[in-house]
């Protein structure tokens, strides 16, 4: 059987790799520029007369770019290695998150940014950061993944109201120009906290290194569980994901104030951070699938509140259940695709399967921003979006027992008493 290189590791090694990871992600694509969405879409549709749709399309093309560049960032660190991808797709990000605020009212120039941003952003996002954890986490990986995966829920609930202030205080453009130089040295202290794990095969032949356990690439993409995993996730994203840069201007369209409504995309982000925590706990106790249908309850409850109530403290405990279902997502796509398919092909199998819940994230802003500009509101696509999470939830249940059942990935033994 397969097996991973331990050799005796410091308790600080692990520590520091779930640092560097959270660090990352709090500066990475998702809060600096995806949770920062909607502030965006208010200051910068108005000045160019665009509409909603077409306002949401930066958020969308992003989306896209994270779509097309996830495999393509994780096939890279299959074979090049994590950090040294991440430190120069970083760069590239912080570049062009810089590029936006040179906007000129072209359609083209602010979706051709917008999507370049997705593309390098995909090795500052999940993609990047949770792709190290499996290499030194085993039983311990749901809660490694939580934690990681905090950092990023404290980014969303922090950055909106940041970026509120940035707007209001200097312009949007200068905003882009201080949200993307400040994730540079962000990203650069990540890289010095992670490290990755040299993984061979014990072989008869000493002196030959092969691949560690899992199924083969060509393999795994033949198989039900990988495209049904992706198809999971391209629901519940199209579902959650399209609120997104929506909710300020849902919330502001029932009479509460800017300041008020980012304070709602912050709870989301609070929700979001409960929602990591809380998914990596459960997910080393508990059957991945059922975690999952379970917080795909929890969103559909919260997308019909926020349709059904106009009171400000029950529309915070539904962005805060939306929320939670988002967190849930990020951590619940490592975790199934590493106990499905083991480790042989993670970075690339975790990239397409990413890129499904990066197409979903593209498929439902517009979508509902589209349906917005053709009847002037949201009413029939918040009763249709929860009922395509419980399609979501069916789906998981199919998925049935993980790979080698009869050895759970815990036999693997790690240095740190088990991790």
């Amino acid at each position: 059987m397969d097996q991973l290189n331990h050799r005796p590791v410091e308790r600080w090694t692990y520590i520091a790799v779930v640092l560097g990871a959270a660090l990352g992600m709090f500066a990475g694509l998702t809060p600096s520029f995806h949770a920062a969405a909607g502030i965006f879409v208010r200051a910068v549709g108005p000045e160019f007369g665009w509409g909603r749709s077409v306002a949401s399309l930066s958020y969308s093309a992003s989306m896209l770019g994270l779509t097309l560049g996830s495999p393509l960032v994780g096939l890279l660190m299959d074979r090049f290695g994590v950090r040294r991808i991440i430190v120069v797709l970083g760069l590239a990000y912080a570049i062009a998150v810089i590029g936006m605020s040179q906007q000129n009212g072209s359609i083209a120039l602010w979706v051709g940014l917008s999507g370049l941003v997705g593309i390098f952003g995909a090795a500052v996002s999940v993609v990047g950061y949770l792709a190290v954890l499996p290499q030194w986490f085993d039983r311990r990986l749901g809660l490694a993944l939580a934690l990681a995966m905090g950092g990023l829920g404290i980014g969303t609930m922090l950055m909106p109201p940041f970026a509120q202030f940035l707007v209001s205080s200097f312009g949007w453009r200068t905003a882009y120009i201080l949200l993307g130089a400040g994730s540079i040295p962000l990203t650069l202290l990540a890289c010095t906290l992670i490290r990755e794990r040299k993984q061979v095969q014990r072989t008869r032949q000493p002196g030959r290194s092969a691949a560690v356990d899992g199924l083969p690439l060509a393999e795994a993409i033949k198989t039900y569980r990988l495209w049904a995993i992706w198809l999971v996730f391209l629901i519940g994203s199209s579902c959650t994901l399209a609120l997104v840069p929506q909710l300020p201007t849902m919330l502001a369209d029932r009479g509460i104030t800017p300041a008020d409504a980012a304070r709602g995309a912050s709870v989301l982000g609070i929700g979001l951070l409960a929602g990591r925590l809380m998914t990596g706990m459960l997910l080393d106790r508990l059957h991945a699938p059922f975690v999952a249908c379970a917080f795909f309850v929890a969103g559909a409850c919260g997308i019909f509140l926020l349709r059904a109530s106009h009171d400000f403290s029950a529309l915070l405990c539904a962005a805060a259940l939306i929320g939670l279902t988002i967190g849930a997502e990020g951590d619940l796509i490592s975790y199934l695709v590493r106990s499905y398919f083991g480790l042989r092909s993670f970075g690339t199998l975790y990239g397409l399967c990413f890129s499904g819940y990066g197409l979903g994230a593209v498929i439902g802003p517009v979508a509902i921003g589209a349906w917005f500009d053709r009847f002037g509101n949201y009413e029939q696509a918040l009763v249709v979006l929860p009922c395509l999470l419980l399609v979501a939830c069916m789906l998981t249940l199919t998925l049935g027992r993980y790979r080698n059942a009869g050895q759970p990935l815990a036999d693997m033994k790690s240095s740190l008493n088990g991790a």
